[in-house]
């Protein structure tokens, strides 16, 4: 091997890394802010409570926002594929493109599944409480962004009439229009069936179906395994998104290929390494719905 030689091989696989790229889900930038994080954690101030416009009679009422933070700590990512320094000698590196192809389009990904990871399983929001389930906001409110049941018309409508109903602390209505149906693979159909069908079935006549096109759908491929059958409906038009996905790093292929490096001296292979930063949580349980969570 020479340097020339090693030097066009990178630049190769760097290509074939970059299609790969290119080929990102992006999806969950519908339902999530993106955070270019600058250190090791990010902190997401609770901000469920909010002042909505009022009649300005006498002083004005300052709102702000609440002290209690959700802290999320960047986390490492690393993906590293070698490449046999005798595939190299014997000019037989063809057969890696489609692998770093591969490897590029996992890595795009990577966003796409720890958004889907936040939105399926939050933990406990900022205030200790569970980030889905019945939360008060005071004697004049409370919420409940849980819905029990597989996806159906009737548990859809439940979830929608649910969010639309919500009020601010001080009684007075949130306004929100679920905008957003989030389902995996398997709950495809029902969801067609439920937003994409402009007839139905009802006592045996077929009728105008009264949920068509009536908000976006939109089918996440990371909901599978014990996900599938969890589905999602958000307001996704207030600024705020229920999830943040906070990128910290998005490194560029790094090579280990000189004589010194231990890959090469101990292995007989050159590797060739991605390392990303970052990580993702529910930061806006006030603009989601989550259904057949348990």
């Amino acid at each position: 091997m020479n340097r020339t030689e090693l030097d066009a091989l990178f630049t190769a696989l760097n290509a074939s890394l970059n299609k790969g790229l290119a080929k990102e889900w992006k999806g969950y930038e519908k339902w999530s802010m993106i955070v270019n994080s600058k250190g090791a954690a990010e902190k997401y101030p609770m901000t469920l409570v909010l002042g909505g416009m009022r009649e300005w009679i006498g002083p004005r009422v300052v709102n702000r926002v609440d002290i209690e933070k959700l802290t999320v700590l960047n986390r490492d990512f690393e993906h590293t594929e070698a490449v046999n320094c005798n595939d190299i000698e014997d000019d037989n590196v063809g057969v890696y493109a489609p692998l770093f192809e591969a490897m590029g389009v996992d890595a795009a990904n990577l966003w796409g599944r720890l958004a889907t990871e936040a939105l399926v399983n939050p933990g406990n929001w900022a205030d200790g409480s569970a980030f889905y389930g019945t939360r008060s906001l005071s004697k004049k409110s409370s919420i409940t962004n849980k819905v029990s049941g597989a996806l159906s018309v009737s548990t859809y409508e439940t979830a929608r009439a649910n969010m639309m109903g919500w009020c601010a602390a001080d009684g007075s209505p949130m306004g929100l229009v679920p905008d957003l149906l989030v389902v995996g693979p398997s709950n495809e159909s029902a969801a067609k069936g439920i937003l994409e069908t402009e007839l139905t079935v009802s006592g045996g006549s077929t009728v105008s179906n009264i949920h068509y096109k009536e908000c976006e759908l939109q089918i996440d491929p990371y909901l599978t395994g014990a996900h599938a059958g969890k589905w999602f409906l958000m307001c996704t038009t207030r600024g705020m998104k229920p999830v943040a996905v906070q990128k910290r790093k998005v490194g560029p292929l790094v090579r280990y290929d000189q004589e010194h490096d231990v890959c090469v001296k101990e292995e007989n292979e050159c590797h060739y390494a991605v390392h990303y930063r970052g990580n993702a949580a529910g930061v806006q349980p006030l603009l989601v719905v989550g259904g057949n969570l348990s």
